[in-house]
């Protein structure tokens, strides 16, 4: 990658992405699963796993977008 403005684009969409994702789990108590829904009722351990997973992969997208942000020559 000869460009770091292009990870900081996709590490942007992606993060928005999944913000949406997380804010309409959240609001509507249903997660895409690979075969069906996950819903806060049926399956709460699967339900707040995906939750869980949600927030830590926002957490490494922040960081991410950290590092290639204010060290963007360790990327080249």
């Amino acid at each position: 990658m000869h460009d770091p403005r292009y990870l900081l684009l996709l590490d942007v969409l992606v993060a928005v992405l999944v913000a949406l994702d997380l804010t309409w789990t959240l609001k509507t108590g249903r997660a895409r699963g690979r075969i069906s829904a996950i819903t806060r009722k049926a399956q709460p351990a699967r339900y707040w796993r995906y939750v869980y997973s949600s927030y830590a992969l926002l957490g490494f997208l922040a960081v991410l977008f950290v590092w290639a942000w204010f060290w963007p020559d360790s990327l080249r």
